[in-house]
C-alpha cells in the first residue's frame, strides 16, 4: 500500500456544535477514519447522528440552518458518498441507468472510468446481482430492500466515492439478509481502500458490519468509542460471531443510554428572521430557475447531454403526453359551448341577429381572448402540478440527497430539463388548446346549417388574417402564452425542488404553485389590457 493510500480519509479535530436554540450538542470532538475501516454510529434518537455527519460533509449547510459549527481542523482525503435509507434509487432511471449516472460522474474524477455495459455488468456481479440488468430495462421499484441497498452502495462506489455515509441500511431486511448485506458491503469497501460510517439502531447489523463503534453521548456532548472484546477482523462473520458481538454491544449501549440525558430545550434566536428569509426565498426561487438553467449550459455542452436525456423524456411524458387528451377534450367543449352561449344570446335576444352575422361578429375573438388564461390555468393545474409532485417526491424519498452524494447538483441535473420540458409542453398544449377551440366552434357553427368550410373560415378569420387592431390582440395573446410557459414552469420547478420532509409539504407545494400561477395569470391579463385599449 502506498504512503498516500495509508493516510487517513478523515481527520476532524475540536468540533463544537450548537443547535439553533443554543443548546450544546457536541464539544471538543476528535474523529479519525482510516482506509478500510467500517464504523457504526450509535446513540439514542435525537442524539445528533445525522448532524454529526452533516458537519463532516457540508458544515456550511448546517450553518445556513442556524447551527453553530466550529472546528479546529477538518481534513478530507476522499470524496463523500451518501447512501440514504432504503437506497433512494433514482426511480426515473433503470438499475443500469443508476449505475451509468454514477460512472459518468466518476469519470470527472478519473477520465479512464469505463461507462459502458461491461462496467455496469462488473458492478452488478460484484454485488451478486444479475448481469442481465445491465442490458435490460430493469426498474427500481420492484427490487427487494437488500437489492436496492446493494445497488445504492455500488452506485456510490462506482461514482468514485471512498468515504461512505450509510443511513439505516438494514431497514426491512430479515436476519439472514442482514448478514449477507454486511459481508458484501465490507468486502467491497475493504477491496477499494474505502471507509464507511453507518447510522444504525440495528445492533445485529452493526455487529456484522462494523469494526469500530462510536456512541453519541448527549449528556457529555461527545462521541465516545465503545471498547469491545475480540472484534472479528475477517470480511464475513458467521452467525455465532455476530451473536456474541451483538450481546457485548447491547450491554454497552444499554449502559450508556441509562446515563444519556436529553439536553433541555433552549430558545431559538432569530427564528422569525429566518422564517421571513425563508418566505422571501420562496418568492425569489422561481426567478432563479432560468438563471440556473443558463448557468448549466456550458456543463451540458461539455458532455451533460446524457444527463438531459435521462430527465427530459420523463418530464415530457408527465407534462405533455399524459395531459394532451384532456386538453383536447376540454378545449373542444369550451370552443363549442362558448359559441353556443354567444349565439343564443345574440340570436334569441332583443337584437335577434342573423346566425351568419353573429358568427362573423365573433370570429376568432373569443379564442384570442380566452385561450391564453384558460390554457395557462389548466396547464398549472395538470402539468405544473405533475412536476411539482415529481420533484417533491424526489426530495421526500431522499433521491436529491443521493444525487448530492454522487457529486451531482440536483439544480443542474433536474432544474434545466424540467424547466425546458415544461415550457415546451406549455407551448404545445396551448397550441392544442387553440386547435380544440377551433374544432369545437367549427362543429357548433356547422350544426346550425352552415357548411364545414364556411364554419372553419368564420372561426379562424382573425387567427389567419387579422386586421391591424386584431393583430395587436393576437400579439398580446402570443406574448402572454410565452410568459405563462416560462413563468408557470419556473414556479412549478422551484416549489417542487425545495427540500421536503413530509408528504404534506409536497401537497402544500402543489397547491401554492397553482394559486401563484393563477394569480399571476389574472394580474397579467388585467395589466396588458390597457396596453391594447388604452
Amino acid at each position: 500500500m502506498s504512503e498516500s493510500a495509508a493516510e487517513p480519509l478523515l481527520v476532524l479535530e475540536g468540533l463544537d456544535v450548537r443547535r439553533p436554540d443554543g443548546v450544546q450538542m457536541l464539544r471538543g470532538v476528535d474523529l479519525r477514519v482510516e482506509p478500510g475501516e467500517v464504523i457504526a454510529l450509535l446513540g439514542g434518537s435525537g442524539a445528533g447522528k445525522s448532524t454529526l455527519l452533516g458537519c463532516i460533509e457540508d458544515p456550511e449547510a448546517l450553518r445556513a440552518l442556524g447551527f453553530g459549527v466550529e472546528m479546529a481542523q477538518r481534513q478530507l482525503r476522499a470524496q463523500i458518498g451518501i447512501v440514504p435509507q432504503r437506497g433512494a434509487l433514482f426511480d426515473h432511471l433503470t438499475v443500469a441507468g443508476n449505475l451509468r449516472l454514477a460512472l459518468r460522474q466518476g469519470r470527472t474524477l478519473d477520465p479512464a472510468t469505463d461507462v459502458g455495459d461491461e462496467a455496469v455488468e462488473t458492478w452488478l456481479e460484484r454485488m451478486h446481482l444479475p448481469k442481465q440488468w445491465a442490458r435490460r430495462a430493469q426498474g427500481t421499484t420492484r427490487l427487494s430492500g437488500g437489492e436496492a441497498q446493494r445497488i445504492a452502495v455500488a452506485r456510490t462506489l462506482a461514482g468514485g466515492r471512498r468515504l461512505l455515509f450509510l443511513d439505516e441500511p438494514s431497514v426491512g431486511l430479515d436476519p439472514y439478509r442482514v448478514l449477507v448485506l454486511a459481508a458484501l458491503l465490507r468486502e467491497q469497501i475493504q477491496q477499494r481502500g474505502a471507509a464507511a460510517i453507518v447510522i444504525t439502531h440495528d445492533l445485529a447489523f452493526a455487529a456484522a458490519f462494523a469494526d469500530r463503534f462510536w456512541f453519541m453521548d448527549r449528556g457529555l456532548a461527545g462521541v465516545d468509542e465503545l471498547e469491545l472484546d475480540d472484534v472479528p477482523d475477517q470480511v464475513s462473520r458467521d452467525a455465532e460471531q455476530v451473536w456474541r458481538l451483538e450481546q457485548q454491544l447491547g450491554e454497552a449501549v444499554v449502559a450508556r443510554l441509562q446515563d444519556d440525558a436529553t439536553p433541555p430545550p433552549g430558545t431559538t434566536p432569530g427564528r422569525w428572521l429566518r422564517a421571513l428569509r425563508d418566505r422571501a426565498a420562496q418568492w425569489v426561487e422561481p426567478f432563479a430557475v432560468p438563471v440556473e438553467v443558463v448557468r448549466s449550459v456550458p456543463r451540458v455542452l461539455r458532455g451533460g447531454l446524457r444527463d438531459v436525456a435521462d430527465v427530459l423524456p420523463v418530464v415530457l411524458k408527465q407534462t405533455l403526453l399524459r395531459p394532451a387528451p384532456f386538453f383536447a377534450i376540454v378545449s373542444t367543449l369550451i370552443g363549442y359551448s362558448v359559441l353556443y352561449i354567444f349565439h343564443r344570446a345574440f340570436a334569441d335576444g332583443d337584437l335577434a341577429l342573423r346566425d351568419g352575422f353573429v358568427f362573423t361578429l365573433l370570429g376568432s375573438r373569443h379564442i384570442i381572448a380566452l385561450a391564453p388564461p384558460l390554457s395557462g390555468i389548466l396547464f398549472a393545474a395538470t402539468s405544473g402540478n405533475a412536476i411539482t409532485a415529481w420533484l417533491g417526491g424526489i426530495s421526500l424519498t431522499r433521491q436529491s440527497e443521493a444525487l448530492r452524494g454522487l457529486g451531482v447538483s440536483p439544480r443542474r441535473y433536474l432544474w434545466g430539463p424540467a424547466w425546458v420540458g415544461l415550457s415546451l409542453s406549455s407551448m404545445i398544449l396551448a397550441a392544442l388548446f387553440v386547435g380544440g377551440m377551433v374544432f369545437g366552434g367549427t362543429v357548433y357553427i356547422a350544426s346550425t346549417g352552415l357548411g364545414m368550410d364556411m364554419a372553419y373560415e368564420l372561426v379562424t378569420a382573425q387567427l389567419l388574417d387579422p386586421s391591424p387592431a386584431e393583430g395587436r390582440l393576437l400579439a398580446r395573446a402570443g406574448l402572454l402564452l410565452g410568459l405563462y410557459a416560462v413563468g408557470i414552469s419556473a414556479d412549478a420547478v422551484a416549489k417542487g425542488a425545495r427540500d421536503k420532509h413530509a408528504a404534506e409539504a409536497v401537497t402544500a407545494a402543489m397547491v401554492r404553485s397553482v394559486m401563484a400561477s393563477t394569480l399571476w395569470i389574472v394580474a397579467l391579463e388585467l395589466l396588458t389590457l390597457p396596453l391594447i385599449f388604452g
